[in-house]
This record gives C-alpha cells, structure tokens and sequence, in this order.
C-alpha cells in the first residue's frame, strides 16, 4: 500500500493500475472477449480478430487495431512455435510476401482516416466485407498466385481492422489438420510482426496501445491455454455463430459512426 508524504496511507483501487480512460467494468467486458478470441484463433489457427476487434471498437475505439495486433501476434506466435514442425514454409513465404504489400496499401489508407469519424464506416464495411469473404464456396488452392492474393487482402483488411482471417481462410477451407492450423498461425503471427513494424514507421503506434495490451495479456495467455480443453467441444455450427455475430456488430459499429 503506498505511503503517503505524511505517514498516511492511500488505497490503490484496481482502475488506477489501468490505462487512462479504462474502467475495471470496460476491462472485465474486454478480457472475456479476448479470452473467447484466444480459444478461436488457438483451436482453429485464425479468427482472433474476427472475434475480439468488432465488439472492443464498441468498449473503446484505442483498442483497435494496433493492441489486438500485439495481443494476436502473441497467441498466433505461441501457436505456430507448437506446431514449428507441421508448417508448411513454400506456402508462407507466398503469403508473406502478398501480406506485405496489403500492409503497406492499409497504413495509407490509415494515415488519412484513422483520425476522423470515417474510421469507424470503413472499419465497419471492411468487417462486412470480410464476413462476405467468409461465406464464399468457391473451391481454390494453396498454390503462389492465390496465397500471394489472399495474403495482400489479407494485409489490407488485417492491419486496418484486425481482422486478416477470411481471404487466407477462404485458400484453406477445403483443408483441416495440424498442417493447416500450424501454417495459418505461422502466417499471421509473422505477418503481424510486420504490420506492427510498419504502423511504428508511420508513427500509429502509441505507448497507449502498448499498456492496453498489456493490460489484457492475462486473458490472452488464459484463452491460449484452456483451447486445448475446449477445442474438442467446439463443432462446425461454431462458424456460422461467429459470422453472424461479427455481422451484428458491424452494422452496430455503423450505425453508431452514422448516428
């Protein structure tokens, strides 16, 4: 407890160790999210922004994108270390390379909005856009051209929204397996380090982002570890339920930049 000049002490409530702004309810709200994204992204190799980023612009536009960045580096990091023996490296190198590029496209574009209420429509679009990719049946391959393609949207839609699963996740609906997940987490775990160096160059990355993430890192290492238990109860009705939900709050992101 720390001691005051006069001898007196004073009580250290939980949100003065918080960043400025954050209320133990707002951090309670989004740990749970992050934790539900942890299990995601850890049990099906993709899907931590597609989970946490639509509901934590909700609780707090800080939170989006560059903490779920950090936080989703981490988990998809952890992840691939795993499975570093399963990852298929000719496919991501491919869709490294196309990341990069969407990456570099997406600091742009955030250069112009990320300070105007016009973040928060694009945001919501490109969220909308990404359930559409989802929902895609169309049969492709993990061969160059495509990998490249859909790691560049990947990139774009990624660093702009966190949310960077669906166009790589449309290369690899058609395949399941160690092979798959370890190659996906290895995919967004280096493709998220780059973003990340990328934003700092354009100077989008703030000592804020860094204290939210850390803030909620607890929950992130938590969801990571319980995946493994909860992984064999998770069925394909999983997916659906996520979409729509994404699809919810989206148009509740737009209509709040709206109205």
């Amino acid at each position: 407890m720390p001691q005051l000049a006069n001898g007196s002490h004073k009580d250290v409530n939980i949100s003065d160790l918080l960043p400025t702004g954050f209320s133990v309810e707002m951090y309670a709200l989004a740990a749970f999210i992050i934790f539900i994204a942890a299990v995601v992204q850890s049990a099906f190799g993709m899907g931590f922004g597609q989970v946490a980023a639509p509901f934590l612009l909700l609780i707090d536009p800080s939170l989006v994108p560059v903490p779920i960045l950090f936080m989703g580096m981490t988990v998809s990091c952890l992840s691939a270390y795993r499975g570093l023996k399963d990852i298929s490296f000719s496919e991501l190198g491919y869709a490294l390379s196309g990341r990069l590029v969407g990456i570099f496209i997406a600091a742009e574009v955030m250069i112009a909005i990320v300070a105007s209420p016009k973040f928060m429509i694009v945001f919501a679009c490109l969220i909308l856009a990404a359930v559409a990719i989802s929902m895609i049946k169309k049969q492709f391959y993990p061969t160059p051209k495509p990998l490249i393609i859909a790691g560049a949207f990947s990139g774009f839609l990624g660093t702009i929204t966190s949310v960077g699963a669906p166009p790589m996740g449309l290369i690899y609906q058609n395949r399941s397996g160690q092979n798959v997940r370890a190659t996906l987490n290895a995919f967004f775990g280096g493709g998220t380090v780059m973003a990340l160096i990328v934003l700092g160059f354009y100077g989008l990355v703030e000592r804020q982002h860094i204290l939210l993430a850390l803030a909620l890192f607890p929950s992130l290492l938590l969801g990571t570890w319980a995946a493994r238990f909860i992984f064999p109860y998770i069925d394909k009705q999983f997916r659906p339920l996520v979409l729509s939900i994404c699809t919810t709050s989206a148009l509740l992101i737009l209509y709040k930049a709206v109205f």
